[in-house]
């Protein structure tokens, strides 16, 4: 009977050690939290950050933090010239395409981090990302355009950032360069383009093949009008000024595109360089519609060697 109940007490004790030992496991469920680094009051890149042609890098600066600790970060850049569509470059140019993992073990030393670190700052010229020069990733010149820059991180127990909840950096960025198209428009006003309701709007510039030995003959041009970004800060005097953005006010395109799977038009009317004043009249006027007060309207211009360039200007409407 005695040795029973020395039995049944060390039961006992195992069941509660157990249980202590079960509310002393850690409970977290949350992914880790992105934010701006230290020295700075933004990520870099900034939201629909544009490099200009004298430019040959992306910035890279940030943080993450998880209070268990940090177990995996990681930096993506692809092309997103049409949405993803992933077509062969059939030329020397070539994208950016970026895969860099930060990890305790990490295979580049210049992405290793502290074994138990829960705090990580990312934004040294070793993590910036070169598209040419001395430090570029690139075997050749870079394509132009729009590419998606992302920041995903997971911590030690699995949990992980989500682009669904936005704990995820997702971001497109605009990467310009000297032999890629050209979009001039000449007649802004205070930035903007001024049209009349119901009126053809007026657009004079031009889009044009650059003298550089590396651009290529003019391929492709879609224009279109529509509704602007719900994100941009403009007062609006009536709840429903702003047409419906499911159809645009126009949506045309010229020649063939290599990234767009439905990307053709009409012929071009030249290869070297459009006159927009020109090719914005007759049968493809821009008539504005009959009511509201603001629109965008996005050019798009690519070469046959694939370059890109997107530009958007908003439009007020008197």
């Amino acid at each position: 009977m005695k040795s029973t109940n020395i039995l049944i007490a060390c039961i006992l004790a195992i069941g509660i050690s157990s249980c202590e030992n079960t509310s002393e496991d850690p409970q977290d469920l949350e992914a880790p939290i992105i934010d701006h680094a230290s020295s700075t009051d933004e990520i870099s890149p900034d939201h629909g950050e544009v490099f200009t042609e004298m430019m040959n890098h992306i910035p890279v600066s940030f943080s993450v933090e998880d209070p268990s600790g940090i177990g995996q970060i990681k930096v993506n850049v692809h092309a997103n010239f049409d949405g993803h569509s992933h077509a062969r470059v059939l030329t020397n140019f070539e994208t950016l395409a970026i895969d860099d993992i930060y990890a305790v073990d990490a295979s580049n030393p210049d992405f290793q981090f502290p074994e138990n670190s829960t705090r990580v700052e990312v934004g040294t010229e070793a993590t910036d990302i070169y598209w040419s020069g001395d430090n570029s990733r690139l075997g050749g010149p870079v394509l132009a355009g729009m590419y998606d820059f992302s920041i995903t991180a997971t911590d030690i127990y699995g949990n992980q950032t989500t682009f669904a909840d936005g704990s995820s950096y997702l971001t497109t960025i605009h990467i310009r360069t000297e032999y890629a198209p050209k979009v001039t428009v000449s007649n802004l006003n205070d930035g903007e383009l001024v049209g009349t309701l119901g009126e053809s709007l007026t657009v004079t510039g031009e889009i044009s093949k650059p003298d550089h030995e590396l651009s290529g003959d003019l391929a492709f041009i879609w224009i279109k009008l529509g509704e602007e970004d719900e994100d941009h800060d403009h007062d609006h005097d009536e709840e429903n000024s702003r047409i419906s953005n499911d159809e645009y006010v126009f949506d045309k395109m010229w020649g063939s595109s290599q990234w767009i799977a439905e990307g053709t038009g009409a012929d071009l009317p030249d290869t070297q360089n459009i006159d927009l004043s020109t090719l914005l009249s007759g049968d493809n006027k821009i008539i504005l519609p009959e009511s509201g007060d603001h629109l965008d309207l996005t050019i798009r211009a690519e070469d046959v060697n694939g370059n890109t360039i997107e530009k958007t200007y908003e439009v007020h409407m008197d």
